[in-house]
């Protein structure tokens, strides 16, 4: 990872008053990344920058595009051409092309507003040669934050993609004071953490109740999650619970909640890691890819509404 100038993880911050009293924070000058969620005055995101400066890792709730997660070797085939996920001259296997990209940004008292154009000469061109304005917003409101995302094809061609947000839930108090619920009934097969197109079930990974992190490792992707359905972390040390809601085309959730951390992650994400792959070896079912025509427009939004736990 290159040499990261500290100017540019300063976050924008908004909020907004009320019954929770929002806050968040937004770096638009390094991917557009949450960064701070705060309820009441208790954060709610772990971001630790000082690991990212020395090189070790992201945390805070970064954005996940074109391809969420894992990518195969690194490329996959779109309408007969093989495109290699590249940038700066480098391979990149996780996560996507975006979350250390520098955005153009529009901020507002309650709203960040944060896009990149695509095309030849931007570094993410190189690793996904498709022109386009791909956009992420952030609005606070009086209990919650809801991100947007926005992808306008400027190119002749269609285009194959897709988002995530991967959020790193502090845990607050001990593990056993925090429960998660998941509403998804299979798991997807994984070889090394890459999806290869099967699923089974849940099996004695099951959130579809609450459950306590207290003994609970897991990396896993569940699928579906149908569009009423919610997930939930309550954190019973701080009395709150974040309610996740998205829109139908967040079909897929992954739960990170390795042992000894101080934190959890649970992601919303439109596709399946490894989704074009796992296209164009038949499976487009599991890999819920996304496909923006000529001239269109793909949205979809992920809503973190906080309350109080015992509401």
């Amino acid at each position: 990872m290159d040499k990261i100038d500290i100017e540019r993880l300063k976050p924008i911050r908004i909020g907004r008053k009320g019954l929770m009293g929002i806050s968040a924070g937004i770096t638009p000058l390094f991917g557009a990344n949450l960064v701070s969620l705060k309820a009441g005055g208790t954060e709610l995101i772990f971001w630790d920058p000082a690991a990212l400066l020395a090189g070790k890792s992201h945390t805070g709730a970064f954005n996940m595009f074109p391809t969420p997660c894992r990518l195969d070797k690194c490329s996959y085939v779109f309408d007969k051409r093989r495109i290699r996920q590249r940038k700066h001259g480098q391979d990149v296997f996780i996560h996507g092309l975006v979350r250390d990209e520098t955005f153009a940004f529009c901020a507002e008292p309650d709203r960040v507003t944060s896009w990149i154009d695509i095309a030849p000469g931007h570094p993410v061109y190189s690793g996904f040669p498709f022109k386009c304005r791909f956009q992420v917003s952030h609005l606070v409101d009086e209990d919650g934050l809801t991100i947007s995302f926005e992808l306008v094809n400027r190119d002749t061609r269609a285009i194959p993609f897709g988002y995530g947000v991967h959020p790193f839930w502090r845990i607050l108090g001990a593990r056993k004071d925090v429960a998660l619920r998941v509403p998804c009934p299979y798991l997807l097969d994984m070889a090394n953490l890459v999806p290869t197109g099967g699923y089974s079930s849940v099996g004695d990974l099951d959130l579809r109740t609450l459950r306590s992190l207290d003994g609970f490792n897991c990396d896993n992707v569940f699928w579906p999650r149908k569009l009423k359905d919610t997930a939930e972390i309550v954190m019973a040390k701080p009395g709150l619970k974040v309610q996740i809601a998205a829109s139908s085309n967040f079909q897929h959730m992954i739960v990170y909640a390795p042992p000894g951390k101080r934190f959890v992650c649970v992601e919303n994400l439109t596709s399946a890691p490894n989704a074009p792959n796992l296209v164009s070896a038949g499976h487009s079912k599991v890999a819920g890819m996304l496909l923006a025509k000529p001239g269109r427009t793909v949205k979809g939004w992920i809503r973190y509404t906080v309350t109080r736990a015992d509401r």
